[in-house]
């Protein structure tokens, strides 16, 4: 195989092939592990672990090394996987007996690219190892967005970024009118939708845990875009888009996000950024005030990806993008001046209600409504700042809620009103749930009714 390398493979690079044939002779070096009795072979590969991460695998043949270079010649000579690439990953996906052999896969392909790198790459490595956009899209079974990724509106990225522990790469994106198989009729997002693709996995190759496991979501990410002169925390993916979709394959995490086409922004840098938890991280990254810059917080020992979209600025509307920015402002912050007509007219029950928590404060409630002692429980937030509680009075009203504090403006000592609801929109039925900032990194939930529940 290694004499003829050249003739079978004539469009990879001689260099590329020199590279290739000194990672074999590291690689044969290795295949008397095959040979070894279960005890010993993962005593064996913990010891070439330690020694050279690069090689800890057991191979018996060099098919796999022939896949790979197929697919350096084939990326090569063509954009686009070749259909046979595309049938391989097809019965790759219905071969269960396929997965030993996916981890050494995964060792060759890391010695062949850092021989092609070593060589001078000729295509990113990301764009190596990881799927395509389009290919993602497929996994989700979108089959029109898979073919938008391959369209004139794609950007192809394939940009990496290591933080520790996890590496963070954002591989495409792409946008346009109806370009997915999944937008409904009465989706937030406007005419023109943008999508992006993010590949996260372990930095020393560990598999991410899968998406039917009960460890998916044990470390979570937060992907989102964000736009230059936008603050981050108000301008992300919560009021730019409507969420993402997420699977793992190969023990890769990726991540579809979907959002409103922002390359009306393009006259200013639009990001991409990827932080740890479940909302923005004011910490992670540095928002510039007089700039609008938006740049990685330095000191901040997370994860704090930040990547920019090269779009085309030609693309930039100015006046579609200040109505958006009105319009986001608008819903986060709502006129008390709305029009008297937009809002249903009330019954003089529903508006002696109305005016009776008018006058409800934090402070006062205790005043006019009485705390159901059932329901009160002291709550300590997660990890990502989220507290859960549940509730249920005899009438019938409750809930079950995860809270995120980061959305809540409350100071210590201060008791907030999470809402109201009344049954039979009458004085008698009302619920008030409340909580408070106990002060010492605690909060204590209540609901408060009228006279007795």
């Amino acid at each position: 195989m290694k004499k003829n390398m050249s003739d079978k493979f004539p469009n990879v690079p001689p260099k590329v092939h020199r590279a290739i044939l000194d990672a074999l002779d590291t690689l044969e070096a290795t295949n008397d592990v095959s040979d070894m009795t279960d005890a010993q072979e993962k005593q064996g590969m913990t010891a070439q672990k330690t020694l050279k991460p690069s090689i800890a695998f057991n191979t018996q043949d060099n098919s796999e090394m022939i896949e790979m270079i197929e697919m350096l010649e084939a990326s090569e000579t063509a954009e686009q996987p070749k259909p046979r690439l595309k049938q391989r990953t097809e019965n790759e996906k219905e071969n269960n007996t396929m997965f030993k052999n996916r981890k050494n896969r995964y060792a060759a392909a890391a010695v062949i690219g850092a021989a092609v790198l070593a060589a001078g790459s000729i295509t990113g490595y990301a764009a190596l190892k990881y799927l395509t956009p389009s290919q993602a899209a497929l996994e989700l079974d979108d089959n029109k967005l898979a073919k938008a990724f391959e369209g004139e509106n794609a950007i192809l990225i394939n940009e990496t970024q290591k933080y520790n522990d996890y590496t963070i790469s954002l591989l495409g994106v792409a946008s346009g009118a109806d370009i997915s198989d999944y937008i409904l009729p009465d989706s937030a997002l406007g005419d023109s939708t943008m999508y992006a693709v993010l590949a996260m996995e372990k930095t020393d190759g560990t598999p991410m845990p899968d998406t039917s496991t009960d460890e998916y979501g044990s470390f979570t990410f937060f992907a989102s875009p964000y736009i230059q002169g936008l603050a981050p925390k108000d301008f992300n993916i919560y009021t730019l888009g409507t969420g993402y979709s997420e699977f793992v394959k190969d023990g890769i995490q990726y991540r579809l996000l979907e959002f409103d086409d922002i390359s009306i922004f393009a006259d200013r840098t639009i990001y991409i950024g990827v932080s740890e938890g479940m909302a923005y991280d004011i910490s992670a990254y540095i928002f510039d005030e007089t700039t609008g810059e938006i740049s990685k917080n330095p000191d901040y020992s997370g994860i704090n990806a930040l990547f920019t979209l090269p779009i085309d600025k030609a693309r930039a509307d100015e006046k579609a993008a200040q109505e958006r920015i009105d319009k986001i402002n608008a819903e986060m912050h709502p006129s008390e001046s709305d029009e008297p007509s937009s809002q249903p007219e009330m019954t003089d029950e529903q508006q002696e209600l109305h005016t009776f928590m008018s006058q409800i404060t934090g402070e006062n409630i205790g005043e006019y409504l009485e705390r159901v002692e059932s329901t009160v429980q002291t709550l300590t937030p997660d990890k990502d700042n989220y507290i859960e509680y549940s509730w249920e009075l005899e009438s019938g009203a409750g809930g079950n809620e995860r809270l995120l504090l980061d959305w809540i403006d409350i100071a210590p000592g201060e008791t907030k009103l999470l809402g109201w609801s009344s049954s039979g929109g009458t004085i008698e039925g009302l619920c008030v749930p409340t909580l408070t900032d106990n002060g010492d990194g605690t909060y204590t939930f209540a609901a408060y009714v009228y006279g007795q529940d």
